[in-house]
């Protein structure tokens, strides 16, 4: 199963330590989505640990990463192959070349762990993709807060 790591605002970004074992325990590609100005920045497809602790150098120099909550996501690749485009996050969107961008912002960003007893409807997309296309994004279309209001949760 996937790893999700939350780090609220307020919070320190994990140890190193931390960061490594979970890519060495989900190692098919990495991303992280962070809130910052009313908008979600999602950096994603980090198929090396180098690569994405670079990334989260950079991130450092860039943003108040203590005081931002972030979302880091390590996947173990379940339904569409193990490609940049299939790493978590995703923007919330009915559009596929969308969730398969590695660098985006959205006003609503999603990651999941776990499977979705789904069938995507392309072999080289997640059925977190597919789920995204067919059901979060039409919700979010209707109400653009439907994650807030318990019929959304469920």
């Amino acid at each position: 199963m996937c790893i999700i790591v939350i780090k609220p605002a307020g919070v320190k970004m994990p140890a190193t330590a931390t960061i490594e074992n979970c890519w060495y325990n989900n190692n098919d590609g990495a991303g992280l989505m962070y809130a910052s100005g009313g908008t979600v920045h999602i950096e994603k497809g980090f198929m090396t640990l180098k690569d994405f602790k670079a990334a989260l150098k950079r991130l450092k120099k860039n943003i108040d990463v203590t005081n931002t909550p972030m979302v880091l996501h390590f996947r173990i690749t379940t339904h569409g192959g193990t490609s940049p485009g299939n790493t978590h996050p995703f923007p919330v969107s009915e559009k596929l070349p969308l969730l398969q961008m590695t660098k985006t912002k959205t006003p609503l960003g999603v990651a999941h762990n776990g499977i979705i007893d789904i069938t995507p409807s392309k072999k080289d997309i997640s059925d977190t993709m597919e789920y995204i296309i067919n059901q979060l994004a039409p919700l979010y279309q209707l109400k653009k807060d439907f994650y807030k209001h318990e019929a959304g949760k469920k």
